[in-house]
C-alpha cells in the first residue's frame, strides 16, 4: 500500500516540471481580442472537461480512488490565438479524489494550480448499472461536474455532463464516453482595456475512448484519446483504488 501511494505522488511530481512551452496563460492579456475569445473559451472547456472518468463503473459504497491526472491539447483550434500566434502543446495536470456513496453514487473533487491558473471543483457519478466485476459485462454511468478557475487575466466557470460505457475484460477495460462542456469566461486583464469585463459563454461537445488497467498493489492506470473543439487530444490517469 505504501509503495502504491509513493508511485502515485511520484507520477504527479514528475508531471510538474513539464512546460507548456510557448503556450502560456501569461500571454493572454497581450493577445486576446474580441474575435479569438470565443475559440479560446471553447478550447478551455474541452481541456478542462477531459479526464473526468476512466471507466464506466462507479466505485460503489465504500470505494475510494485517489489519482494524478493530466490532459493534453496538441494544438489549439485555428481561431484560438489568445495565447499567441504560434502556440505549442498545452498540458493540464490535476489531482482527483473520489469516494463511493450509497444509491449508486460516487462523489469526487479535483484541483490544480498550473501556469498561473488555480482551479477547483467536483461532481457526482451515478451508475446506471449496478457495479460488478463480472467478466464480459457492460457498465454504464452518468457524470456531472462543476469547477471554477482564476488567473490574473481571466476567470472561468466550467460545467460538464457525460455518458460513459465500459466493457470488463480480464486485463483491460475499454471505455467510451461523450458529453457536453459549458464554459463561461470573463476577461480580468488585457492590454486592450475595452476588453476587460467582457464575458464569453460557449457550449461544445466532447468525446473520448480509452483503456483502463487494474495493476498490482491497488494501482489503477488509464490512457485515452479525446476529441473536443481543438481536435484530437489525450488524457491519462494513475491512481490508487480500493
Amino acid at each position: 500500500m505504501k509503495r502504491a501511494v509513493c508511485i502515485l505522488f511520484l507520477a504527479f511530481a514528475a508531471a510538474m516540471p513539464l512546460k507548456a512551452s510557448e503556450y502560456k496563460f501569461d500571454n493572454f492579456s497581450a493577445n486576446v481580442t474580441a474575435e479569438n475569445l470565443e475559440a479560446f473559451t471553447k478550447d478551455m472547456g474541452g481541456l478542462l472537461g477531459s479526464g473526468t472518468y476512466s471507466t464506466g463503473r462507479i466505485l460503489g459504497w465504500g470505494g475510494f480512488l485517489l489519482s494524478a491526472r493530466a490532459a493534453v491539447m496538441p494544438e489549439p483550434s485555428e481561431e484560438n490565438t489568445a495565447l499567441g500566434p504560434d502556440p505549442e502543446v498545452m498540458y493540464m495536470p490535476w489531482i482527483q479524489g473520489e469516494i463511493g456513496l450509497p444509491f449508486r453514487l460516487d462523489g469526487f473533487i479535483r484541483a490544480t494550480s498550473w501556469d498561473g491558473l488555480t482551479l477547483a471543483g467536483g461532481g457526482l457519478k451515478w451508475g446506471i448499472t449496478r457495479p460488478v466485476d463480472t467478466l464480459y459485462s457492460f457498465q454504464t454511468m452518468i457524470t456531472v461536474m462543476a469547477q471554477s478557475g482564476v488567473h490574473k487575466d481571466f476567470s472561468l466557470t466550467h460545467y460538464n455532463a457525460n455518458l460513459v460505457i465500459s466493457f470488463k475484460m480480464p486485463v483491460v477495460t475499454p471505455y467510451i464516453g461523450g458529453g457536453v462542456d459549458y464554459t463561461k469566461l470573463t476577461v480580468e486583464g488585457a492590454d486592450n482595456a475595452a476588453l476587460i469585463g467582457m464575458r464569453e459563454y460557449t457550449t461544445t461537445p466532447r468525446a473520448s475512448a480509452g483503456l483502463n488497467f487494474k495493476l498490482p498493489a491497488y494501482i489503477d492506470l488509464s490512457v485515452a484519446a479525446n476529441y473536443a473543439n481543438y481536435g484530437f487530444g489525450g488524457e491519462a490517469s494513475l491512481g490508487v483504488r480500493f
